[in-house]
């Protein structure tokens, strides 16, 4: 390969990597945080992790974000805590767990967060395998 072609192949590396280097990257971290979030995710019906998913990968050029999580109203509350106040029944609860109330306050479990800790590291090097594949071209 003479300097001319070399130069040609970095070229069309560097426009394919302008164009989606940042959202490749940014699905490849994105899915190593949806797998992470998998297995911190509190399981009690499975609902909650049956709703977590990879929502959107969006950018372009040196920038890209990845919207992962779930979509489920109990998401947040499970995540971050609150207070949940009956609305169309006396009580909150089932004949199968106990009843409890009116309303029921909880601490949130910060499980988002913890898989995002536990999942950098892989994040990371889902990244820099796929700017790999991108500078094999070269």
């Amino acid at each position: 390969m003479n300097l001319a072609e070399a130069a040609a192949r970095a070229r069309a590396v560097s426009d394919r990597a302008q164009a989606s280097l940042a959202r490749d990257c940014a699905r490849a971290g994105a899915n190593e945080f949806l797998a992470e979030l998998h297995v911190t995710t509190p399981v009690e019906t499975g609902a909650l992790r049956a709703s977590e998913r990879v929502w959107r990968v969006f950018g372009g050029g040196a920038q890209a974000q990845a919207i992962v999580g779930p979509n489920i109203v109990y998401g947040a509350f499970r995540n971050y805590g609150g207070t949940i106040r009956v609305r169309r029944a006396k009580v909150l609860g089932t004949p199968a767990r106990g009843f409890f109330g009116r309303q029921v306050t909880q601490a949130g479990s910060r499980y988002m967060e913890r898989a995002e800790e536990g999942a950098a590291g892989t994040m990371q090097a889902a990244m820099k395998v796929i700017l790999s594949d991108y500078l094999e071209g070269i």
